[in-house]
């Protein structure tokens, strides 16, 4: 547990960091007057950087190992944090959340890579670390919302900045593992820090693998419905009525349910193959959130919240350990990388979307455009797997 628990706590607080600013955020900046437009605009700002520099985050990671990215990108979003309150102006908030989502999503990148790199993808291993990585779920935004409802603004940024240094002191309480990349043996050089184009190429061509592309089909439709309930979700809900402590149950409640489902993934595939469990996880995690606005009562909402958590954390053990056995040795942080890619570019892209389409259809109208787009998507990657059977053996 040595070995284990410091993972474990990475998990928690680097993977719950979305859920806690997904509270906070929107719903300061709906306070402010800002539009929908503009706040999905701002909430997707947090994909862009990891977009560009997730996988060179990741070569870095499988040659130095992920404990010292991590802490220095934990840092970087707890100072970011404390500067949001600082200013009302959207171009400096989109900024700053352009920092927050690099520190964030770069340290969530560092957590699974440590995963692999210590704990060696094992089955049971991603069940318990993806069991913690909701309990992070399940404590971060009832926390928040009570402390956006009574300490305000300033007492809500601070606890996201306390947050981020939780994973800060998890990662550094990390031990370093033996890496198995011939590069590891290196010497480091500050050359190294510049985005290398063979890195690129070489994650790129990892996603010519079949079973690393069509996990990549997979996840990024799954990213795409938690980009709804990270962006605009708590922000209908507000508008119905309900308060940010209630929303922030809402939150946990989802949270809850993905931890005890992620204990039970090597029951699931006894009776259906990994890919298809993944893939109807991740059409009940879409209906479950895209039929928000036909809810009006907090126990329909909590019930829709506790269905769709539990099919998230169905998925997320299966998706780590498949990408992990993949890729092999030496390669978990790239591969684990590409995923990220492909993810912050459909999770910034969906909110914008949706922001779109709610300043002309309304917001609850956005609720069924983005699920049935998402719904569609997976009957075409369905009909796929059943045309090829080889990838889901």
């Amino acid at each position: 547990m040595r070995t284990q628990a410091p993972v474990y706590a990475a998990g928690l607080f680097s993977n719950s960091m979305s859920d806690v600013a997904a509270i906070v955020l929107p719903l300061w900046l709906a306070g402010m007057g800002v539009s929908p437009a503009a706040i999905g605009i701002v909430i997707g700002a947090k994909h862009i950087l990891p977009f560009l520099l997730a996988i060179h985050g990741g070569a870095l990671m499988d040659k130095l190992g992920a404990r010292r990215l991590m802490v220095v990108c934990a840092l970087i979003s707890a100072g970011v944090a404390l500067c949001f309150p600082l200013t009302s102006w959207v171009p400096i908030i989109f900024a700053l959340q352009m920092l927050n989502g690099f520190g964030s999503t770069i340290g969530f990148l560092g957590a699974q890579t440590a995963f692999a790199q210590v704990l060696k993808g094992s089955h049971k291993f991603a069940g318990r670390f993806a069991f913690c990585m909701r309990m992070g779920g399940l404590l971060g935004p009832p926390i928040a919302g009570l402390v956006f409802d009574h300490l305000g603004i300033w007492g809500a940024f601070v606890f996201l900045s306390a947050w981020a240094i939780g994973m800060a002191i998890a990662a550094f309480l990390m031990p370093q593992p033996k890496l198995e990349n011939p590069l590891a043996s290196v010497k480091f050089a500050m050359i190294d820090l510049m985005p290398k184009w063979s890195d690129y190429a070489s994650a790129f061509r990892l996603a010519t693998l079949p079973a690393v592309s069509i996990m990549l089909v997979i996840t990024v439709i799954r990213i795409s419905s938690s980009a709804v309930q990270d962006s605009f979700y708590p922000l209908y809900l507000n508008e119905s009525g309900f308060s940010a402590t209630q929303i922030g149950f809402l939150v946990t409640i989802s949270a809850a349910f993905a931890a005890i489902a992620s204990l039970c993934v090597t029951t699931a595939i006894r009776f259906m193959k990994p890919l298809w469990v993944l893939l109807l996880a991740t059409v009940g995690s879409i209906i479950f959130v895209a039929v928000t606005p036909l809810l009006h009562s907090f126990g329909m909402l909590a019930m829709t919240s506790g269905l769709r958590g539990f099919c998230m954390g169905i998925s997320q053990p299966l998706i780590l350990s498949i990408l992990v056995h993949a890729a092999g040795p030496g390669s978990q942080g790239k591969t684990i990388a590409l995923r990220t890619t492909a993810n912050r570019a459909a999770a910034g892209l969906t909110p914008m979307g949706m922001g779109l389409v709610a300043a002309s259809a309304g917001l609850g109208a956005s609720f069924f455009v983005v699920g049935g787009v998402l719904m569609t998507f997976c009957a075409l990657t369905a009909i796929y797997m059943r045309n090829r059977p080889e990838l889901t053996d």
